[in-house]
């Protein structure tokens, strides 16, 4: 999980969303059967569009890249069955894989809320070691997260192992090059594999970290 930020909203897609947001709860606060087709009127292909893009089409929790495994959800950070009028609030909307969205469910607790990536720094709450993504000791919230969304279950960890064997690969080269014309094109792509729309960016920032510490060339 990395850091990720709100984009404005095109002002077409905002206004519809408003619309149909008025048109819910007109009919939740008089108390009136509300039909699938009001109460699932978010769903639109250009804001899940939008989210797509500020996400870079990963899963905002995971960080896999959506297209590889599903189509992928306009996920709710706070259950709308808990905060029915959040339902249509765009801050409170990110891109997840259908299998996180599925695991995260319903879990609501004020006194220890999932990570969010919008409004947490996911660093001061989960460290990289390797392929897996664990809670920092000192973080309940990273805990709970890490479990709640299995963070480390065994595909993930299968993709993220094999994403570091490309970059070490990459590493490697780097560290034993002595052209300095390969050094600066190996040196930029890995730059290039640590940008925040590359997959698992978390993991393969904290091994490049690591090995940068040890090694004066690269």
């Amino acid at each position: 999980m990395i850091r990720l930020r709100k984009r404005a909203l095109a002002p077409n897609i905002a206004r519809r969303l408003e619309e149909r947001a008025a048109r819910y709860f007109h009919l939740l606060d008089a108390g009136e059967p509300i039909p699938d087709s009001v109460a699932s009127s978010y769903r639109d292909a250009e804001l899940k569009a939008a989210l797509r893009a500020e996400t870079s089409d990963k899963c905002a929790y995971c960080e896999s890249k959506v297209p590889h495994v599903d189509y992928g959800d306009i996920e709710h950070i706070r259950p709308k069955s808990v905060e029915p009028r959040l339902r249509f609030a765009y801050d409170n909307m990110t891109y997840a894989c259908g299998v996180c969205n599925t695991k995260k469910g319903e879990y609501h607790d004020p006194a220890l809320p999932l990570v969010n990536p919008y409004d947490d720094d996911p660093q001061e709450h989960f460290i990289a070691a390797g392929p897996m993504v664990m809670r920092s000791p000192d973080s309940d919230r990273g805990l709970v997260t890490e479990r709640r969304l299995d963070l480390n279950r065994s595909n993930l960890i299968e993709r993220r192992q094999e994403r570091l064997e490309s970059i070490a690969t990459l590493v490697d080269r780097l560290a034993r090059t002595r052209s300095q014309t390969i050094r600066d094109v190996l040196l930029a792509q890995v730059q290039e594999e640590c940008r925040d729309e590359r997959e698992y960016a978390f993991i393969v920032r904290a091994y490049v970290n690591s090995v940068s510490t040890r090694s004066a060339n690269i």
